[in-house]
């Protein structure tokens, strides 16, 4: 590759402090993840869930894996999420950056087959950005990996620019991330061909004007015509064009970051008007490595802060204190001109025998000891130097906790050996060839997503050529979980939005809502105009809107199952609360007007009609015609 000419070479070529970036994020975001399944963990993933392992692997589609299938048992289910938790914390914290990439990348991929009902395209996304991270250097910068390895130079300096090593790479893995990332935006443009976003102009509109996504500033602008249609077309020209720009031959950094920012603008756009999820943070994650060099050089320069000059002396026999020392000069900035260990110095290697201490000597010659050193420490960085004063006034207690990690240095000599290791530098671990194999496998399965190739007659919507391509890429591209489909809002924004209602007969005759688990009868008046529907969340809101669905008819069969027993388990429990019959499944279907036009009622479609166990037949009926009598939708 260092053939090609820079032109041609600088838009596959990343920086390494986007790389890092974009680790952190990619961990941050699965602990965010996480954080917010977890209230619903049991309920989507437990065996008495709505969506029990059996039925999982059941539906599941062929080449699929999951670690969650092993064990039926809860506790299994739980270890596993605490386990993704733990992988995402190192993975963020850039320990062992590869193997945690790995561990998080399997147990994400085994938590998405588990449950696949409540994915949305951000977790596409996210997982794949992980994916691609096997084989990127994204541990090279801003990690604890790269922070304790030894400088290449005998006076480290300031830190920035590490021990002279170029900070951008290019690989075949390089060219597959920037691909990955342009294409949900590309080929998004391409899916994107009704009339609302290049013709009327309407597509803005119909986004926000949806009651199950519209949220925060919709409400005040939806009706902006004048606004709404000319942003419409420019969100479609600014999606086909802006990969175009990234990609563009230059070694100007110009195009590139013009067309990073411009997308980033889209997805602040969405959070700031639409109920997503995590889609738009992931998306923002990605496009970090767009950003060229000279971005992160501007960026650096803007943020960094004079740092006096330092020495700091540790002990040759203790590879631990070494660690730490190296982690101080990264994480802070810290200016050194001397790092190494006091034995070399005649003067101060008697010193920290005498006192059992490192030793940080200032541009003045003073020199400072234990807890004060750490102060002086942080005093002179470019990062957290508003820990200083805190640990000066702590330097009695702190002299004691200096200690005691002292007596313990080889246990954490030990645990830093093993989590931080020595090595020349941080590499990728896997083969660019396999890297190869599979940024052409997702090249092709994009391709066949393009309109210009589908064929509406066949079954399948593909042409056969686009068919046969499919299938030969499916234990691939499936298995890894690469299979991605970028079409969001397209070809244009649903018109039609409204809310769900699960009205269930009690044995006393009464209605009860069951989505909310309330022995009472159901509202079946929308609350307010803007609000998303009566789902707890965005993972409800896609688990609803698919059973509602009649391809989903066996996962809602799975979800009746499960309410009816969840529901007469508690009756058995507690008297007061009636035993559930049957209940009927109602989505409340809401269209948006046309631009000027009255809005019209919500129409009521059912989809279901469950049977609890024991319940006779009849009250299958009886559900309607109570509803019909009173509290009907």
């Amino acid at each position: 590759m260092e053939r090609l000419p820079p032109a041609l070479r600088a838009p596959f070529t990343v920086d390494l402090r986007a790389l890092g970036l974009l680790r952190i994020a990619v961990g941050l975001l699965i602990l965010a993840d996480l954080f917010l399944r977890s209230g619903d963990w049991l309920t989507f993933l437990g065996a008495e869930g709505l969506y029990g392992a059996e039925l999982s692997r059941s539906l599941a589609e062929p080449w699929r894996l999951s670690l969650y299938w092993l064990f039926d048992d809860p506790r299994w289910t739980v270890g596993l999420g605490i386990l993704g938790a733990l992988a995402a914390l190192t993975l963020t914290l850039g320990i062992r950056p590869w193997l945690s990439t790995l561990v998080s990348f399997l147990l994400l991929a085994s938590l998405h087959n588990r449950n696949p009902l409540v994915l949305q395209g951000g977790d596409n996304l996210l997982l794949l950005l992980l994916f691609w991270g096997l084989f990127l250097p994204w541990g090279a910068r801003l990690s604890l990996a790269a922070a304790v390895q030894r400088p290449s130079l005998t006076s480290p300096g300031p830190e920035g620019a590490l021990e002279g090593r170029s900070p951008t790479h290019l690989s075949i893995a390089s060219k597959a991330l920037i691909f990955q990332v342009l294409a949900v935006y590309f080929f998004s443009a391409f899916l994107k061909n009704g009339d609302a976003w290049r013709v009327d102009g309407t597509a803005i509109y119909y986004a926000l004007s949806h009651n199950q996504f519209a949220a925060y500033l919709a409400p005040f602008w939806a009706d902006w015509h004048g606004l709404t249609v000319p942003l419409s077309r420019y969100v479609w020209w600014l999606e086909l064009l802006a990969p175009v720009l990234a990609l563009w031959p230059t070694k100007n950094p110009w195009p590139r970051t013009l067309a990073a920012l411009g997308l980033i603008t889209l997805e602040l756009g969405f959070i700031l008007n639409l109920k997503i999820g995590l889609f738009p943070f992931i998306s923002i994650a990605s496009l970090l490595v767009l950003l060229p060099p000279a971005f992160w050089d501007s960026a650096g320069r803007l943020t960094a802060r004079p740092a006096p000059p330092l020495a700091i002396y540790f002990d040759r026999d203790c590879g631990f204190c070494e660690k730490t020392c190296l982690l101080l000069w990264r994480v802070l900035g810290l200016n050194l001109r001397h790092l190494g260990p006091a034995q070399d110095d005649p003067e101060l290697g008697p010193l920290l025998e005498r006192e059992v201490s490192w030793i940080v000597v200032t541009e003045d010659g003073t020199r400072t000891l234990r807890w004060a050193a750490l102060a002086t420490v942080f005093a002179s960085g470019q990062r957290l130097r508003w820990l200083a004063p805190g640990l000066r006034a702590t330097t009695r207690p702190g002299d004691r906790i200096y200690h005691f990690i002292g007596e313990q240095r080889r246990l954490f000599g030990r645990a830093t050996a093993i989590l931080l290791p020595w090595a020349p530098k941080p590499s990728p671990a896997a083969p660019q060839g396999l890297a190869a194999l599979a940024f052409l496998a997702v090249v092709g399965w994009n391709i066949t997503s393009l309109p210009a190739l589908r064929v509406p007659e066949t079954p399948s919507g593909l042409s056969e050529a686009s068919l046969t391509l499919r299938r030969q890429l499916e234990p691939v591209i499936q298995s890894l979980r690469l299979d991605q489909h970028w079409n969001m809002f397209a070809p244009y924004p649903s018109t039609v939005g409204g809310w769900y209602l699960f009205v269930g007969l009690t044995e006393d005759g009464q209605l009860a809502d069951v989505l909310h688990d309330r022995a009472t009868p159901p509202n079946p008046f929308m609350p307010k105009h803007f609000v998303p529907e009566n789902a707890p969340n965005y993972r409800w809101r896609k688990y609803l809107s698919r059973i509602s669905r009649s391809r989903y008819d066996a996962a809602r069969e799975g979800y009746e199952a499960a309410r009816c027993a969840q529901w007469n388990v508690r009756a058995g429990l507690d008297p007061s609360w009636p035993k559930l019959l049957a209940f009927n499944s109602y989505q409340l279907r809401l269209r948006t007007p046309a631009p000027g036009a009255d809005p019209t009622p919500p129409t009521p479609k059912r989809f279901g009609q469950a049977l609890c166990p024991g319940a006779p037949e009849s009250a299958r009926d009886a559900v309607e015609a109570v509803m019909m009598n009173g509290a009907q939708p």
